[in-house]
């Protein structure tokens, strides 16, 4: 029921799935481990068709928060053959355009940097006057 939770409240679908969640209470960490059903071919963007997966690497991607703990998602990404033999890295669909963080943690992180350009910070708001 947890993985099946998780898989829910990330947008995790096939041929992902969630395998594991684990909680590092002393460190205030949640890892949430993603996996891949056995056999999966994948796309990649660029070239025709849905590919054999060559081998896997582990990569970790940083997510919201969950409460007040840190959210990590542990995935096995495959790296599938080409037609042409070249191997490529598959990126999931949860994966951000930055280098190890979710989609959502970017969509964040955007939505502060556009609230302080639009909220500068003024030296004056110490001497505001008081009613």
């Amino acid at each position: 029921m947890t993985a099946k939770l998780f898989e829910s409240a990330l947008g995790i679908a096939a041929p992902w799935s969630v395998t594991a969640v684990e909680f590092n209470e002393a460190g205030k960490v949640l890892t949430v481990l993603v996996d891949f059903k056995p056999g999966s071919r994948f796309a990649i963007s660029g070239h025709e068709g849905a590919h054999p997966v060559h081998d896997t690497v582990t990569k970790t991607y940083r997510h919201l928060n969950f409460f007040q703990h840190e959210c990590h998602l542990q995935v096995r990404t495959p790296r599938v053959t080409l037609p042409n033999g070249s191997v490529r890295l598959v990126e999931p669909d949860f994966a951000g355009r930055l280098s190890g963080f979710t989609l959502l943690f970017e969509a964040l992180i955007l939505m502060l940097a556009q609230q302080c350009r639009s909220r500068p910070w003024h030296a004056s708001w110490a001497s505001r006057p008081t009613a």
